[in-house]
């Protein structure tokens, strides 16, 4: 059985490897899956993904090691 913890939104009782670490409203919270599909105005994503995805990073390079 998995060990449960509170989501800090809704306060339902989750299996710890569901929750979600997130800002929500300038503060770091564990969500449950429903609040992160049901909250996504309030969730804020710190970073935009890389718009060059399929290029290699510079410090992932052999050249670099």
């Amino acid at each position: 059985m998995p060990l449960q913890a509170m989501c800090e939104n809704c306060a339902t009782a989750t299996p710890i490897y569901r929750l979600s670490a997130v800002i929500l409203d300038g503060r770091i919270a564990r969500l449950c899956p429903n609040c992160v599909a049901t909250q996504k105005a309030r969730i804020d994503i710190p970073y935009a993904p890389r718009a060059d995805q399929g290029t290699i990073q510079p410090s992932t390079t052999r050249e670099t090691w």
